[in-house]
């Protein structure tokens, strides 16, 4: 674990510090009808209420989410393009 971050004690989370983890690195988010997950570097997907029928994004049921499933967003600040999410661009 330590190869890809810490633990932060006092705000009680983990601190990735190298994105390039062996699997995705999985958030959950969702209510009683809406559920998404998010990687460590932008992929994932989300599902309203059944995630093999109502899927919203595309998804990998029963299965590791797929990381790199096209759906990325460019910020160009000046000559410098980069994107919030570690893929594509692979920037920390």
């Amino acid at each position: 674990m330590k190869t890809f971050g810490h633990f932060d004690d006092k705000n009680r989370e983990y601190v990735i510090t190298n994105p390039a983890t062996p699997f995705p690195w999985i958030n959950y988010l969702g209510n009683e009808d809406f559920f998404g997950l998010i990687s460590n570097t932008g992929g994932g997907y989300d599902f309203y209420k059944d995630a093999k029928f109502r899927r919203i994004t595309r998804y990998r049921y029963n299965g590791v989410p797929m990381d790199a499933g096209g759906r990325y967003f460019y910020i160009k600040d000046g000559d410098c393009v980069w994107s919030p999410g570690w893929k594509p661009c692979k920037m920390p």
